[in-house]
């Protein structure tokens, strides 16, 4: 789409980030720390408490640090052979032979002109196996930031459920990605694994409490910052009434990015590697039910992280770990988090229940030999998650559908889905003979909710009173 994105052209020629920090009072530099620091889990949590973002640097001094693997030789041999590359000028995608992109970014000058069609950014590209290896095994980069590490809240989901969130990103200078949040409050990490000929990249990055503040400013603007199509300028930034976190990411500098931080990377120099992934912590879910699915429907985003179902199988989880836990000290700990997870749910549920629920069709029991997987249902107007209840028709498919227009045999869950959000809003099928349909029986979400309650109680007594049960005589 050549012209999806809002752009004057941005280039990094004659940036010096003394210089852009110093150029207005809301640019703050980022704070940068040392892997080795005895003070590094402490500081984590404090910038992740605080909302700002934090970058550990260093990695590439490690002992363990992989510089054969970390190299684009290596990659030209044993990376993707086409990559798709999008370039920044007019917004296409398309693949490309690996060692043709290559050679492009090395013969192409570092700083873009007006003159120019075309500028490569190979963006959103798959991780290769030895790199992921390397991250999960090693035990160099820390548990806490890790993909499915003790932080991440996304490894509870159904293995059939998770999303891939480890990319790769390679370009030069002056490829861009635009000002965006993270999906759903996630949690950003970006290591830069690779450069060559002074390869940097600029980010410039807000507080994470700051989001409706930069929401609004931009809106004023004329832009959506949750369709990431606006490519700010830096007197855009300099003028706007929020601070501005402004760092330079070297090789082996790891950027921690807050949930719901909207940021812009901007690439400097030569060629630069990076890998790139989120995790969700137990307050990223809480911000993603209340503030950003809120947004995602009114802009019509798809939600990829399945934030509803997240919370459902990580209650399961902690009831669960609950119940076997024998230690005082971490019982404690996991039933305020658990405990978290259940008010969560408690306002899920009330989304998804209605007392007509025995009466439906559910999936769940349906009698088609292969019924559609819960985890893979979405509203086909504004892109949500389904997690339990939704309205269907079976008569007007889906462009999507694999279902024939002569055999109109509709598996549940296959046909036009709506979410009851866009349903009472109005919206509705050709036909408008629309049904409601739910995923799972509501008895068992109900059954595990009270199960969750009774664990509860095994560290706090009055729980079932405070919380109370939704089933008459809970198991």
């Amino acid at each position: 789409m050549a012209d999806a994105v809002s752009s004057p052209r941005i280039t990094t020629k004659g940036w010096l980030l003394n210089d852009l920090v110093e150029s207005s009072p809301n640019f703050h530099r980022v704070d940068r720390l040392h892997y080795s620091a005895p003070s590094l889990k402490e500081t984590m949590s404090q910038h992740e408490a605080s909302g700002t973002p934090l970058i550990i640097f260093g990695w590439n001094r490690h002992p363990l640090w992989p510089k054969s693997l970390f190299n684009i030789e290596w990659l030209r041999r044993n990376g993707d052979q086409y990559p798709s590359v999008r370039n920044v000028h007019d917004w296409s995608d398309f693949q490309i032979p690996l060692s043709d992109f290559i050679e492009k970014m090395r013969t192409t000058s570092p700083h873009a002109t007006s003159q120019e069609k075309e500028r490569l950014y190979g963006k959103d590209g798959d991780c290769p196996d030895e790199w992921t290896k390397w991250l999960t095994e090693s035990g160099v980069i820390p548990d806490e930031v890790l993909f499915y590490g003790s932080n991440d809240f996304l490894k509870f989901l159904p293995e059939s459920a998770r999303v891939q969130t480890l990319m790769c990103y390679m370009g030069i200078g002056d490829t861009f990605t635009p000002f965006h949040k993270d999906l759903c409050a996630s949690s950003g990490q970006n290591l830069m694994c690779y450069s060559e000929n002074g390869g940097s990249s600029y980010w410039f990055m807000t507080k994470a409490s700051d989001a409706p503040k930069v929401i609004s400013h931009f809106h004023q603007l004329g832009h959506e910052v949750d369709l990431e199509s606006h490519v700010v300028t830096l007197e855009e930034l300099r003028t706007a009434p929020f601070d501005v976190y402004v760092a330079e990411q070297w090789l082996g500098d790891l950027v921690l990015v807050p949930p719901r931080s909207c940021h812009q990377v901007v690439n400097n120099g030569g060629i630069t590697i990076k890998t790139s992934w989120s995790r969700m912590s137990l307050d990223g879910l809480r911000i993603a039910i209340y503030h950003e699915l809120p947004i995602y429907h009114r802009v019509c985003r798809d939600e990829i992280y399945r934030v509803k179902s997240n919370i459902y199988h990580a209650m399961e989880h902690y009831t669960c770990a609950v119940e076997q836990t024998v230690s005082e000290t971490e019982l404690a700990t996991l039933v305020s988090k658990l405990k978290q997870l259940l008010l969560l749910f408690d306002d899920v549920l009330a989304l998804e229940y209605t007392s007509q629920h025995a009466s439906l069709a559910h999936i769940s029991n349906t009698s088609d030999p292969e019924p559609t997987p819960f985890e893979s249902i979405r509203c086909d107007f504004c892109g949500a998650d389904i997690f339990q209840s939704f309205f269907e028709c079976g008569k007007c498919l889906p462009s999507s559908s694999p279902n024939s227009e002569e055999s109109r045999i509709v598996l549940l869950g296959d046909g036009l889905v709506l979410c009851p959000s866009c349903y009472v809003e109005g919206r509705t099928c050709q036909c408008g003979e629309m049904q409601p349909v739910q995923c799972r029986v509501m008895g068992d979400l109900l059954q595990s909710r009270d199960r969750a309650v009774k664990a509860i109680c095994r560290s706090e007594s009055h729980a079932g009173q405070e919380l109370g049960y939704l089933l008459e005589h809970p198991k």
